[in-house]
């Protein structure tokens, strides 16, 4: 289930100028308003029958990347010269979610930057885009950076390109792994999977918990994609993300018009 949030831009209150790197601080701040109230949280996802402790290692949302119509970037500051921005959260319970993410976001005050610079939103509507229904082959695109992590022999991370050979089966690995994660069985539907590149990938280098002692960078990439697979893979990954990091505001997807 998805939601497109519409934000004011309170400029007048703190600026309009965000890290150019707002991905975790972004993604802490949702996963706080989703969370303060723990009893309402816990009461949503077991009506949906999932336990909190589900999403820990696999989020059962994502978050995009602000869309901001108009910015101007100087070294590692991003300046809103728009008063309004949109968000998309996606949530993969469904039952009663429409209720509750309006009862915790209408209104709500968002503010996002780190100790340099900040900017405070606030949340001026909330429009349910969600998708009836998912055919076999979709054409996506990334909201925010997707990021897939291969651990070397010596222990050392490399971040994987999707033009590595090979890219398409470790992305269904992913998927399979997450379904296995949130449902306790293996997929057995039928695996009629494909994925084709549809841009040149874009590199991005995102820095996480800026100027503090865990500072680190990850890398993610940006592009268009054609995926074939089931249905219900097809919604998993529309509302939970693709890749590992979603926790930290990365792999939300969107799909082509």
């Amino acid at each position: 289930m998805r939601f497109k949030l519409i934000l004011t831009v309170n400029s007048e209150h703190s600026g309009n100028v965000l890290p150019v790197s707002y991905q975790y601080e972004l993604s802490s701040c949702i996963h706080r308003i989703l969370t303060d109230n723990k009893e309402l949280y816990e009461q949503w996802l077991r009506m949906n029958g999932f336990l909190p402790e589900m999403s820990v290692k696999y989020r059962l949302l994502s978050i995009s990347n602000f869309y901001i119509p108009k910015i101007k970037v100087e070294t590692d500051r991003l300046f809103i010269l728009s008063k309004r921005v949109q968000l998309w959260i996606s949530c993969l319970p469904e039952r009663g979610t429409e209720d509750f993410i309006k009862a915790l976001f209408a209104g709500k005050i968002l503010l996002i930057g780190d100790r340099h610079t900040q900017v405070e939103l606030q949340v001026d509507d909330i429009i349910k885009t969600d998708m009836d229904s998912y055919p076999e082959t979709l054409s996506y695109l990334s909201l925010s950076p997707i990021v897939f992590v291969h651990v070397r022999p010596n222990r050392s991370i490399e971040y994987v390109s999707p033009s590595t050979p090979g890219y398409g089966e470790i992305l269904l690995d992913h998927i399979l792994e997450k379904y296995r994660h949130f449902y306790g069985k293996d997929f057995s539907g039928d695996m009629n999977f494909n994925f084709e590149l549809l841009s040149e990938p874009k590199r991005k280098g995102i820095f996480i918990k800026r100027f503090t002692k865990e500072e680190s960078k990850i890398i993610g990439y940006m592009y268009k994609f054609k995926l074939t697979l089931h249905p219900v893979l097809h919604q998993l990954i529309h509302n939970t993300g693709l890749g590992d990091k979603v926790n930290l505001g990365f792999g939300c997807i969107e799909i082509l018009e």
